[in-house]
């Protein structure tokens, strides 16, 4: 096994020298702007130019940094985000991305990308491993004197191996030496890695003492946000960013009888996302040096609504909350609010059984607090097969419309026809004002001969 100055050694090999550290004061477009981060009496803070920064941001729609993305040009979402009041953004390792943000008044977190042993990479493996770092660092020495650059992310995710198995106990240790390669390539920048909630305690306490390269750990985290930043500001002695947060994860909601995650309301997801980062993110501002929150964009992750701020382009209420606590002050027009649910006079989402062809009936009530005029759209899907070994959404395919079954669309009331196939569906809602905002819900539902749900019948379990 290679020890760790041979590779760092051979992965700065044939590179150019460290940048030079730019003076503080404004950036022009080809020169790095220096970031360090200062202990103040015991509370962290993020210097960039000199000047305080606090990362307000959030994950881009960059098909290249996350999977199951619907690709935009960077410049559109990252528009959207600034007039938001953000200034930052967690972007993949591209030129035009890093130019898209910069032009916008954004830093960047930037992810570089690394593969794992869920791609199939044993981290025991000298040649495939300098392999891939020689690859990164060679981004690195192309982008590093970008002035939009804050940090560089180093794997995300990176030990995770679905469903949840055991990492390999090389993984620190590697990524520990690629930092310390990183940094002297280029010493303006942070680096980080980041982690997700799984085996927390266990990996933070491990990377306190194997990832000392690392100036701050990124954190990605729903539902169990309060829980893993409690473990951080327990057992690791630097600062940390809230690198992926947002509604509470599909593994961490309720469940149907038949296993399929019962999805919140964009209102109930706004709701769960001002109270994670009022209470949660500011509540630390001792360790948390900031945060990106999950997804500005659209993405197919258990269903094609559950992660995305957008929806056909247009904002939901979790936009408006975050513009609220960015700015101070919510938007001229607020997203539209649902306020109840039902399917069959009923809002229980947890075991309603339908048999095939059946005539049913479902009722959104929404309110508009501008009183804007609400059009309402409906559709019926099947459950997304989830595959073996699934990702993010890697690879999963969105769900496609079963068209013919609703009968009167447009309304808040909506008539539909279950399908003939037994199996797991769901039906789902838009309401849009007409300004550019949108509220959607779904409601999940099983179709089975009997009436009943028979595990027996269900081709999704």
């Amino acid at each position: 096994m290679l020890r760790t100055g041979a590779l760092a050694g051979l992965l700065l090999a044939g590179a150019t020298g460290p940048a030079p550290v730019a003076a503080d004061g404004p950036a022009s477009p080809s020169r790095a702007v220096p970031v360090r981060i200062e202990n103040r009496n015991g509370a962290f803070v993020l210097l960039r130019g000199g000047e305080v920064l606090t990362l307000r941001g959030a994950v881009v729609d960059d098909a290249t940094a996350v999977p199951g993305a619907r690709t935009a040009p960077p410049a559109e979402g990252l528009a959207g985000l600034a007039a938001a009041g953000a200034n930052a953004a967690r972007v993949a390792s591209r030129r035009e991305s890093l130019d898209a943000a910069h032009a916008h008044g954004l830093v960047a977190v930037v992810d570089l990308g690394l593969e794992g042993q869920r791609d199939g990479l044993d981290w025991s493996d000298d040649a495939r491993v300098a392999a891939q770092a020689k690859r990164v660092l060679a981004r690195v020495a192309e982008l590093r004197d970008h002035p939009a650059i804050v940090a560089w992310a180093l794997g995300n995710e990176i030990d995770y191996m679905p469903p949840n198995e055991p990492y390999h106990p090389l993984v620190w240790k590697r990524l520990n030496d690629l930092a310390k390669a990183v940094k002297a390539l280029d010493p303006n920048h942070l680096v980080l890695t980041i982690l997700g909630d799984s085996y927390f305690e266990q990996k933070v306490k491990e990377l306190a003492v194997e990832g000392t390269a690392f100036d701050l750990l990124g954190l990605n985290g729903y539902g169990a946000l309060a829980r893993t930043t409690a473990i951080l500001r327990q057992h690791w002695p630097k600062p940390y960013v809230v690198t992926e947060w947002g509604p509470t994860g599909h593994w961490e909601v309720p469940r149907t009888l038949w296993g399929a995650p019962i999805e919140e309301t964009s209102s109930e997801k706004a709701a769960a996302i001002d109270a994670r980062y009022r209470e949660v993110i500011l509540g630390d501002p001792a360790r948390c040096l900031g945060s990106f929150v999950f997804f500005w964009g659209e993405k197919q992750e258990t269903t094609h609504t559950w992660y995305g701020l957008l929806h056909g382009g247009r904002r939901t209420t979790s936009i408006d909350v975050m513009e609220r606590n960015w700015r101070g002050k919510p938007p001229s027009n607020l997203a539209p609010q649902i306020v109840a649910f039902e399917l069959g006079g009923s809002p229980d989402k947890r075991g309603r059984v339908l048999k095939p062809g059946a005539a049913c009936e479902a009722r959104l009530v929404a309110l508009d607090v501008e009183g804007d005029s609400l059009a309402y759209a409906w559709d019926v899907r099947p459950e997304v097969v989830i595959p073996e070994g699934n990702y993010a959404g890697r690879k999963e395919t969105r769900a496609p419309v079963l068209s013919t079954l609703v009968r009167r669309n447009g309304e808040p009331v909506v008539r539909f026809v279950t399908p003939e196939a037994e199996g797991a569906y769901r039906l789902f809602v838009t309401v849009s004002d007409g300004r550019g905002s949108i509220a959607y819900a779904n409601f999940p539902f099983f179709v089975s001969k009997s009436g009943t749900y028979e595990r027996s019948a269900d081709r999704h379990l």
